[in-house]
């Protein structure tokens, strides 16, 4: 019987560790993609104006399926075991909000080879680029002042005017310029032609600004012989220039074959004798 205790034994190991295993089963280890920043590249810088930006996350496919959105810096693992190819769109806060992120539908993706290496880090430079009117069937319309002007009065005390202030322009050599005081303390500025957009297609506002005041953005729509006033967003004053994304798809959705017209509404706040507000490279930017 003694000679039976070391088969025993091994058995008995054999089965503990198999135990181990199935609970603690090997796993596959992902090669990761490091994501720093991106870029926006001018593809036509005449038809689609500025490529400034405010990309916040990347949406991250491989071989056309989604790993998931990231925000930027983003450590991505990959769980893949052949080579492919990677996707990388641009993702932006929607509206202004971080609670509403979204993939930007006018920013072509970034594609690049996958090679698979366990443990590794691949670092990955998205670079992007608008898409172009004549090849996708957009339309942008835009105002960067450098030559005019779309914006006219409304209602309130003063007007939207260019600035080649070098303090107060983004790019280029002008910019818009809202000036309120004391005693023009309100005013109401509004694109001065108005525009149909189809429904069920992207549409957004773009622009940057920088502004001593907060500002809502509203939109005039004309459907069916009434006209209706409605909020887009409201937006705190910034000191420096940020960019702003704001989704208007809903609009021609929920008055379809109506006229938009897009304005900027402000009021001096109380305790200040004047305040600045500076808007540059406003875009709008639709699906036909």
């Amino acid at each position: 019987m003694r000679k039976i205790y070391p088969l025993l034994l091994t058995l008995c190991f054999y089965l503990i560790f198999s135990s181990c295993n199935l609970i603690n089963p090997k796993e596959d280890v992902p090669t990761f993609i490091q994501i720093d920043s991106v870029q926006v590249t001018p593809s036509n810088l005449a038809e689609h104006g500025s490529v400034s930006h405010k990309i916040s996350d990347v949406w991250v496919y491989y071989d056309r399926e989604l790993l998931g959105a990231f925000e930027l810096p983003a450590r991505i693992p990959v769980l893949a075991k052949s080579n492919g190819s990677i996707q990388v769109f641009a993702g932006i806060w929607d509206n202004g909000l971080g609670a509403t992120r979204a993939r930007y539908p006018f920013y072509k993706p970034y594609e690049t080879n996958f090679v698979v290496s366990a443990g590794n880090t691949l670092q990955v430079n998205p670079t992007f680029s608008y898409y172009e009117a004549s090849s996708s069937d957009i339309t942008y319309q835009i105002e960067n002042f450098e030559q005019g002007n779309i914006f006219k009065k409304f209602s309130g005390d003063t007007n939207m005017v260019r600035t080649n202030n070098s303090n107060e322009v983004l790019e280029g050599e002008w910019a818009g310029k809202l000036f309120l005081t004391d005693t023009a303390n309100k005013a109401e500025i509004m694109t001065d032609q108005a525009i149909t957009i189809a429904p069920n297609n992207d549409a957004y506002l773009e622009f940057n600004y920088k502004s001593e005041m907060p500002f809502a953005v509203k939109v005039r729509v004309e459907h069916n012989g009434a006209i209706n006033y409605l909020d887009i967003i409201s937006l705190r004053a910034r000191d420096s220039w940020t960019k702003a994304y704001l989704n208007i798809k809903g609009f021609p959705n929920a008055y379809q074959g109506s006229k938009l017209q897009f304005y900027f509404a402000c009021n001096l706040p109380s305790g200040q004798t004047n305040a600045t507000m500076l808007i540059d490279n406003f875009k709008i930017i639709r699906f036909n």
